[in-house]
């Protein structure tokens, strides 16, 4: 049955189409709502009003929330590391934070689903590094967005997602990068851990109980950490009573060695601290 919409419905969509404010998109897709006759051939396109209703319903009270409890200036640091996700519409930010981080963010073809900064944390081999999904670029992003400005410039590493090199050309003229970044896209989610865990140059070291095993979850540090450095993240006593550390490494000629607090690791590395 064909839908025999009114003329009043195609000038409202019309206007809705010329209109970006989401509180005008609201009214009028309300009012659309309210000049299509009701019968089974409208059905499909009531649906799908309401559901852009919905949508940004939805996304009005995820901003309201994020205005109300996060008057805090950016976002805390969590994890060993802080990553973060740029985009134009489409670009896969959500669907990676969804895949990666077991999150349940929109995930549509509408442009700019994600209006506010969206966390989700990554484990990369018992490691957590935190992702933020940062809404879509456009044109003068850089100067109207505060928060995403400063979650960008304190972040630890930007994963720039692009489909093609133009993409690239315009998020960097939009978004100056004073942070490593590296450009990838959503589609070898495998690739895009192993790029994220490659260029934020960190190690994993293990530590252990002397008699015991050693922990499942390793401590991450940057390249070139020392014995001291591993022993201040798990606590400030390693250090003050310290008398030595053994260290394995299963990939070296001598596996076990007895080290100060100048050593330095590697990636792998097992460390077993003894204490006064």
């Amino acid at each position: 049955m064909p839908a025999n919409l009114p003329i009043e419905y195609y000038k409202l969509e019309e206007e809705y189409g010329g209109t970006t404010r989401r509180e005008d998109k609201l009214k009028l897709l309300e009012k659309m709502l309210s000049v299509i006759p009701k019968h089974k051939g409208t059905q499909k396109v009531i649906g799908e009003i309401r559901l852009k209703i919905s949508r940004l319903k939805k996304e009005a009270e995820r901003e309201a929330k994020r205005k109300k409890g996060s008057r805090r200036k950016g976002i805390k640091k969590e994890g060993a590391a802080q990553v973060c996700l740029i985009g134009l519409p489409n670009s896969g930010k959500s669907y990676i934070l969804n895949k990666l981080c077991n999150k349940n963010i929109a995930s549509t073809d509408l442009p700019f689903e994600t209006a506010s900064p969206e966390v989700g944390m990554l484990d990369i081999d018992g490691v957590q590094i935190q992702l933020i999904e940062i809404p879509s670029v456009y044109p003068g992003f850089y100067k109207k967005r505060g928060e995403e400005r400063g979650l960008i410039s304190n972040s630890d590493l930007a994963c720039i997602l692009i489909s093609t090199d133009k993409d690239l050309e315009f998020i960097k003229k939009e978004v100056p990068l004073h942070v490593d970044y590296i450009v990838a896209n959503s589609k070898n989610l495998k690739k895009l851990k192993e790029d994220i865990w490659k260029k934020l140059k960190m190690i994993k070291v293990y530590t252990k109980e002397p008699g015991k095993p050693p922990e499942k979850r390793p401590v991450a540090l940057k390249k070139g950490s020392t014995i001291e450095k591993v022993g201040k993240t798990i606590h400030k006593d390693f250090i003050k009573k310290f008398k030595y550390a053994k260290v394995f490494r299963k990939k070296a000629k001598v596996k076990e060695r007895k080290v100060g607090l100048n050593f330095v690791l590697e990636d792998g590395d097992i460390v077993e601290f003894h204490t006064s």
